[in-house]
């Protein structure tokens, strides 16, 4: 199957978002739709009571970082689509709680073959959402080159940046969600960072909209796990030059209810045979690659197809591998599956312009 459609901006944050939206109006429109049917088959919530929801998110985007605002603005104006519709994809996790069934890694040089820092993930989610996806690559001197797989419209997703820092998410699950900064934004903030340091920053300086958990990493050969709710965070280390994580909770430290885990069991099959696999030696792209095409399980594998049981018996909603992703950290190299990687060739992108700026 073809790669997904590659888009490049540069600018100020108004330009960029024009940039986006006219560029990827197609896919944005594809999205606004394809949402507009999850939120109402999902939780009920028809799209005007969503915008409505996505609104009380803006103050809460433009405290955190008004350049991100001013993206998504841009954005708008770029697609021709309301303000609030591209608010609220942005804001999709936290306006219908939901938990995107991902399962991702890191390996550090040190369990690595060619001593590099790889970070990945298969990405599952509905089917339906893959004609909406897009590589983005945005130029915003001076914060760093960003490369990412994203839902068009959304700002913040998986990817590296030109500084080595890389991001991995999970969606996790509490009962106790405040109002507060949307995860993808958290996401682009991560991107924005030039340092491990200041990922993890931005992941705690403000309260968040929703749980989920931030696998970051760096080509110097770190990798943080951060495990967060509303109000609270942890962070997790690699064991071994290795680490992964699913969609529940693993710190002992947080309080919580994990209702992930309730709704989502075989996130403990998914967690336990990805920490098998990874925990070999002499790891590289092609380990990456295996393990994310593993069927162990099925269907409630690491690869996944979309099979859903009635509600009864486990699992109801039908996620899928929308793309699995694998960034090399040290050669700031990306490989995307579109679709699952069992069957779909990975096609590579890199941030060959940025080395040429800096070289």
């Amino acid at each position: 199957m073809k790669s997904f459609p590659f888009i490049a901006v540069s600018g100020s944050a108004i330009e960029r978002g024009r940039q986006i939206g006219s560029r990827a109006k197609e896919q944005i429109l594809h999205n606004i739709n394809t949402y507009k049917r999850i939120f109402k088959d999902m939780a009920g919530v028809d799209w005007e009571t969503a915008t409505k929801r996505a609104a009380e998110y803006i103050p809460w985007i433009e405290k955190y970082d008004q350049e991100i605002m001013n993206e998504i603005i841009g954005i708008s104006e770029g697609s021709n689509q309301p303000l609030l519709d591209i608010v609220a994809l942005n804001a999709r996790s936290e306006i219908i709680i939901n938990t995107d069934g991902c399962t991702s890694l890191a390996a550090l040089p040190i369990a690595t073959k060619h001593q590099h820092t790889l970070l990945g993930q298969n990405w599952d989610w509905i089917d339906d959402i893959k004609p909406g996806v897009i590589i983005l690559e945005i130029d915003q001197d001076p914060r760093p080159t960003i490369l990412m797989a994203t839902e068009a419209g959304i700002v913040g997703k998986i990817g590296m940046n030109s500084k080595g820092v890389g991001v991995c998410l999970n969606l996790l699950g509490t009962a106790n969600n405040k109002m507060g900064v949307p995860i993808h934004i958290i996401l682009r903030g991560i991107l924005n960072s030039h340092s491990l340091s200041q990922a993890v920053g931005q992941v705690g300086r403000l309260q968040r909209g929703t749980a989920a958990n931030f696998l970051v990493a760096h080509g110097e050969g770190v990798a943080f796990d951060i495990e967060a709710t509303s109000t609270d965070f942890d962070v997790l280390y690699p064991s071994d030059g290795t680490i992964n994580h699913t969609n529940h909770f693993l710190s002992t430290r947080m309080d919580i209810l994990d209702t992930a885990r309730l709704k989502f069991p075989d996130t403990y099959v998914r967690y336990w045979r990805s920490h098998n696999l990874v925990s070999a030696a002499n790891i590289d792209a092609q380990t990456l690659k295996t393990i994310f095409s593993d069927h162990f399980g099925h269907p409630d594998s690491i690869c996944r197809h979309g099979e859903s049981y009635p509600v009864d018996l486990g699992r109801s909603t039908a996620c899928g591998t929308v793309f699995s992703i694998i960034m090399n950290l040290s050669t700031k190299t990306l490989e995307i599956s579109n679709g699952q990687p069992c069957t779909n060739a990975y096609h590579t992108y890199q941030l060959s312009k940025l080395q040429l700026k800096e070289s």
